[in-house]
């Protein structure tokens, strides 16, 4: 997805902000990239590049912290010391504090890039729409992460502010979904044109569907329910939005998990298997029984992220029918309509979907089986351990259901570079 050149282009774009002039004649320069059609294109296209490189980080902190895999026996003591649940001063601060903040927010310096000179270079009205969408979405996606992982982030930065001033969580929430908003918005004034969609746009990835996704699963994060189900409403079911690799740009779980070694060894712990409903197909889906011995816990496999070309969702369609019948249950107390809701993905069969998706092949419940909102949602929080696995929302699942985290911390601490060199974080 990204050739060494582009690869090239964004570490200078993010780690020079303007300053592009590398003094290789053989690269672009600034003005080339910032201002000629070509490089904005190719920004776009390392943009989505980046993102997709940098994915491995929420989904083994996510994991690590609330207990879908666990570290392996020769895994470096960063990641074991998040395994067993123990924070340790000088452990910390290292990879799993760090890589997080470091890869969003290279992300995020991307998407600044690319919104300020979108506009600037001469694109049609389709086409600029398309990259501005693009850029909201992926900075939303970006501060999502973020505020999924830490208690408290910046939002305004760049090179002009070289400290900047820590928003709490709420306020980075705030910011994701009126990023989201705002491109949804500006697609349907102006829908992206086909050479967006054909030249820049990645195969696979379905922008719309993935912006009211996003929407739908931070405002149920933050707590706005009533924009969190219709935004559920609007996204297509039929349609599965991936980030795609090949052999040449491989999965970044892959290329962590399973080309790296054993200091990077990480797989599902073994009460992922043993705890779910008999029957449930979407356990073989996801993992497969292997009982290797781990660092604390017995492993199993990940099947799913063992060849350098495997797909890794943006979102899992069902995600949306389970998001609007938590808000049923919260906002409403209807648990009859969330029932329907979630016996759909219950009894959802692999032969009743096109999609490569999980499903469950489960009886459906009746109103005996969840006779109240408490149960009700004990239900939801279940349904989505299976099916979202490894898709890097189940910690704040855990605040949100109030569940007592496995981690002796609430969130990762702020990495101790970003303390050491800016007085306003919050160490």
């Amino acid at each position: 997805m990204m050739n060494r050149l582009l690869t090239v282009l964004l570490a200078g774009l993010v780690l020079t902000g303007c300053d592009l002039d590398l003094n290789d004649p053989n690269l672009p320069t600034t003005d080339d990239v910032l201002t000629s059609r070509e490089g904005v294109a190719q920004l776009a296209v390392g943009l989505q590049a980046a993102y997709s490189g940098q994915l491995v980080d929420p989904v083994y902190v996510t994991g690590l912290v609330t207990d879908e895999i666990g570290a392996g026996a020769g895994t470096f003591d960063s990641y074991k010391y998040v395994d067993i649940k123990e924070v340790d001063p000088d452990q910390a601060s290292r990879d799993p504090a760090v890589a997080p903040w470091g890869g969003q927010y290279y992300v995020i310096e991307v998407t600044s890039n690319l919104m300020e000179s979108a506009p600037e270079v001469g694109f049609g009205p389709g086409t600029t729409s398309g990259l501005l969408a693009l850029a909201e979405v992926y900075r939303a996606m970006a501060f999502g992460n973020l505020a999924q992982i830490y208690e408290a982030a910046p939002i305004d930065v760049g090179l002009d502010n070289p400290e900047p001033a820590f928003a709490p969580r709420a306020e980075v929430l705030d910011t994701v979904i009126a990023l989201l908003q705002s491109a949804i918005a500006r697609m349907e004034a102006t829908p992206p044109s086909d050479a967006f969609n054909n030249d820049i746009l990645a195969d696979g990835f379905d922008l719309e569907n993935t912006a009211w996704a996003m929407l739908a699963r931070y405002a149920l994060i933050a707590g706005d329910y009533t924009v969190a189900e219709n935004a559920a409403s609007q996204v297509d079911l039929s349609v599965l939005s991936e980030f795609r690799f090949s052999a040449s740009d491989p999965n970044p779980m892959y290329g962590m998990w399973y080309a790296s070694g054993n200091a990077y060894q990480m797989r599902a712990e073994d009460n992922f298997r043993l705890e779910a409903e008999a029957g449930d197909l979407r356990v073989d889906y996801w993992i497969t029984e292997a009982d290797d011995t781990g660092a604390y816990e017995l492993l199993d496999d990940l099947p799913r992220m063992d060849n350098a070309a495997d797909a890794y969702a943006a979102y899992l369609p069902d995600e949306m029918k389970l998001i609007m019948a938590e808000v049923y249950v919260r906002r409403d107390n209807d648990v009859a309509s969330a029932l329907e809701l979630v016996n759909e993905v219950r009894t959802q069969c692999p032969d009743d979907t096109a999609l490569d998706e999980p499903a469950a092949c489960l009886p459906a419940l009746d109103a005996a089986d969840v006779p109240t909102a408490e149960a009700m949602l004990d239900e939801i929080l279940t349904q989505r351990r299976y099916e979202l696995y490894l898709q890097a929302v189940r910690w704040s699942d855990f605040r949100r259901f109030g569940v007592t985290l496995p981690a002796a911390y609430e969130f990762m601490p702020t990495p101790q570079n970003e303390c050491d060199r800016n007085d306003n974080a919050p160490c």
